[in-house]
């Protein structure tokens, strides 16, 4: 049967050991995925008399792509904890993110099974009239298994519901922005129509003389770096060219609320700004975030945040 786009299907799971694993798996809710294993050649242009180059050589092989997905309490899972390394009672801070997943992505000629993959890059945005979106970027350091379609986990845990934009205001959903001096209340709500939350681990491929495949990334090869920008809806104060005329260190707070049992919060104890005044007919203000630590150890410069992570995300699906 040829393939069929609509009939594809995505599971994943953190892999503790180091080959494939299924036992746990996920069904991601993914819109898009670039998941795949490629090959650069390496030309034999030597000269023998003849009027044309050999075969090309293999080359180093990558398993690489990029994938979105809906944001929901469930399906997020893997990919928060794979990506920020720590994981204590549904609470995500940054710390050794060197975790690594197993992926199967069904097609209708096969069951793509991939192991031994990091996650390089990580963003969470969304924007006015849609759903919230999670997307990230996978390498791998070993090759992709194309089984049989029946070896698709048979019974992965199925995600939850979508979250939209508009459950980050509402009744209980709220973006809040303020100094880092005292703690966020509602009076620090502010209205925005799209943001966009962006981890990056310095993770990448490097080749070596002992596999045609990438080498294990080592953790702390180059520092975190989270960033993050949002767009007002309106200009209609001075208060945010002011705080970045000053550098001044402010926080957010971001709650996105379907129910009781499915929210996210996402806390940012850290940042400076800067702002641009948009030429609409009705002017917006774009702000972008520098995020940096909050502090080290115990001694956090914003106390109203006593964790020193650039970002912690709670996930409530109790």
């Amino acid at each position: 049967m040829a393939d069929v786009k609509i009939f594809r299907r995505l599971a994943l799971q953190l892999q503790a050991g180091s080959s494939y694993e299924d036992s746990a798996m996920f069904l991601m809710p993914f819109n898009t995925n670039s998941l795949n294993q490629t090959v650069d050649p390496i030309r034999d242009d030597s000269i023998i008399g003849e009027g044309f180059d050999d075969i090309p050589q293999l080359g180093p092989t990558h398993q690489v792509g990029s994938i979105t997905q809906n944001l929901d309490v469930i399906s997020c899972a893997p990919i928060l904890e794979a990506c920020m390394g720590s994981k204590v009672a549904n609470v995500y801070t940054f710390a050794n993110h060197a975790k690594k997943l197993s992926s199967c992505f069904l097609n209708s000629v096969s069951a793509n099974q991939y192991a031994n993959s990091y996650i390089k890059r990580m963003k969470i945005s969304g924007s006015s009239a849609n759903l919230i979106k999670l997307d990230y970027d996978l390498f791998g350091t070993t090759r992709v298994v194309r089984a049989a379609t029946s070896e698709f986990p048979s019974a992965p845990t199925a995600p939850g519901n979508p979250f939209t934009f508009h459950e980050m205001g509402g009744i209980n959903g709220y973006v809040r922005v303020g100094d880092a001096v005292d703690g966020l209340t509602s009076s620090d709500n502010i209205s925005i129509e799209d943001f966009s939350i962006e981890f990056n681990g310095g993770f990448d491929e490097q080749f070596d003389n002992v596999s045609v495949l990438s080498m294990t990334p080592v953790y702390g090869m180059t520092p975190f770096q989270v960033s993050g920008s949002f767009r007002l809806s309106r200009y209609d104060n001075n208060q945010w060219l002011t705080w970045a005329d000053n550098f001044t260190p402010l926080q957010m707070e971001m709650k996105i609320y379907k129910s009781a049992t499915e929210n996210i919060t996402i806390r940012i104890p850290r940042f400076n700004i800067s702002a641009e005044i948009t030429d609409d007919d009705l002017p917006k203000m774009n702000i972008t975030m520098g995020i940096g630590r909050n502090g080290t150890g115990t001694s956090y410069k914003n106390a109203n945040m006593t964790f020193t992570s650039p970002m912690q995300i709670t996930v409530d699906n109790s």
